[in-house]
């Protein structure tokens, strides 16, 4: 398993030598908490903490303006890119079609740039080239960080959950715990379609997601839901950012099949959600029995309300 130091290293790992010692001397009450690293081409290295993006110099100093911050140049992006792929950019064309890759650790390197598009008529992006911007997000495992959640919402048996908050509020984290405690102590099968919960390389998870947790690897939401409730009969399913028509299918199909679930999605608060079409059917529907809403910035990760919805 990898501790926060090793996933930190494990993304500075990717940078060229001038990129990774800028990162390296930041003071470590401030690196021990930076989210993303990210990269834009001809622009400026940056970090981002407490969803705040910070200029980094070359001594590490973060600030709010580019001034003397570390320029990124193509060659730097190129080889972050070449690294995040192994050297083997052509094993991963699923990964890169999608726009991004979860590395060893359980970073996620996502980047953008133009988009090589299928000529087919269907529109199905097939590759990028000339990639612009590079987007490394630090994994998080903080063990206990569920503790509050995991005590109100299961202290009575199993529950259907919803977890709302905008990006970077810590819902992965706050799930990826979540997922340990509770697969601790019953079956569960997680989704886990961009591969942030597990991390998984090569069959082997490499976070504590629980010893009675079954992964469903890289699957689409829809697929690995479906599949799951038929061939793993999971007391409780776990996926993270539903919000497709197709997403809702396969929650009320699993939920029909007598599972409870556990999911996130981006809405900053439960009034937000109601306005999502989606959403807003399952939670009509009654699918989740409590909605808990994550903070941002100081309160990144803590519960700031949490609904008994289904009672």
């Amino acid at each position: 398993m990898f501790n926060q130091i090793t996933k930190i290293n494990s993304a500075v790992g990717l940078l060229t030598p001038r990129l990774a010692t800028a990162i390296e001397k930041i003071p470590e009450i401030e690196s021990e908490r930076i989210q993303d690293i990210r990269l834009r081409q001809g622009r400026y290295l940056s970090v981002t903490i407490f969803d705040k993006e910070y200029f980094v110099t070359e001594d590490g100093v973060l600030q709010n303006n580019p001034n003397k911050a570390v320029k990124v140049f193509k060659e730097d992006q190129e080889l972050v890119f070449k690294k995040a792929f192994q050297n083997s950019i052509h094993s991963f064309s699923r990964e890169i079609s999608q726009g991004y890759i979860t590395i060893i650790g359980g970073n996620r390197v996502g980047f953008c740039g133009t988009a090589v598009v299928n000529t087919s008529g269907e529109n199905e992006i097939n590759s990028i080239k000339n990639v612009s911007s590079i987007n490394i997000r630090i994994a998080r495992e903080i063990y206990g960080c569920a503790n509050e959640l995991f005590k109100s919402v299961y202290s009575d048996g199993d529950k259907s959950l919803l977890i709302l908050g905008p990006p970077c509020s810590g819902k992965t984290t706050i799930l990826r715990d979540l997922c340990r405690q509770l697969g601790n102590v019953k079956s569960v099968c997680v989704v886990d379609e961009r591969n942030e919960i597990s991390a998984t390389i090569d069959g082997l998870v490499q976070n504590k997601i629980g010893n009675m947790t079954d992964i469903f690897c890289s699957y689409s939401k829809y697929n690995g839901i479906m599949t799951a409730v038929k061939v793993m009969s999971p007391k409780i399913l776990i996926c993270d950012e539903i919000g497709s028509k197709d997403d809702s299918k396969a929650l009320e199909y699993a939920v029909n099949s007598g599972v409870k679930l556990v999911a996130t999605a981006h809405s900053p608060d439960f009034e937000d959600a109601k306005k999502r079409i989606t959403i807003s059917k399952l939670i009509k529907d009654k699918v989740f029995d409590y909605i808990a809403v994550l903070g941002t910035g100081a309160m990144c990760g803590k519960i700031i309300n949490l609904i008994k919805y289904n009672s």
